[in-house]
């Protein structure tokens, strides 16, 4: 029988905190820790990418809550970040960066997952949009149909 102390618990760990979706797309990239001292590079996986941040797959466990970093991929854009989470699991870490300036969202997507991609998930946000839109205004109509016909 499970504790119902522990059934909200493992209900509060399954909460969707992200605002925004995020793209999966594994691909390498170099991180800069910036340093006064002029900082250190090493190589990670970029697991998925959202307009405000991204999370990177590394050996690195010296990389702390905080950190100022720059990612830049193999076509050199570079991305200003600081790391916000970090989750080891075994040697494997893998760490949370928010962007330290957020452009328009169609921009950031086409800089880190390309045109193609990005216009997808635009078109889909979109018809989300209008489908819970046009959703909300069939409710209406029956609400105001059924409560009418009640009303004569």
């Amino acid at each position: 029988m499970v504790n119902p102390e522990e059934l909200e618990q493992i209900t509060a760990e399954h909460v969707e905190r992200r605002r925004e979706p995020r793209v999966n797309q594994p691909a390498g990239v170099t991180v800069r820790v910036e340093e006064p001292s002029g900082g250190e590079e090493f190589h990670a996986v970029l697991v998925n990418a959202s307009d405000c941040g991204f999370a990177i797959r590394h050996w690195r466990r010296d990389l702390p809550i905080g950190q100022k970093v720059r990612i830049s991929d193999p076509s050199r854009h570079e991305i200003a970040a600081s790391v916000i989470w970090n989750w080891a699991v075994g040697p494997v870490v893998i760490s949370g960066l928010s962007r330290e300036s957020v452009p328009a969202p169609t921009t950031h997507f086409r800089q880190v997952i390309g045109d193609s991609q990005a216009g997808l998930i635009e078109a889909r946000l979109k018809s989300q949009t209008w489908a819970w839109a046009a959703l909300t205004g069939l409710m209406a109509v029956a609400a105001a149909w059924y409560f009418g016909s009640k009303i004569w």
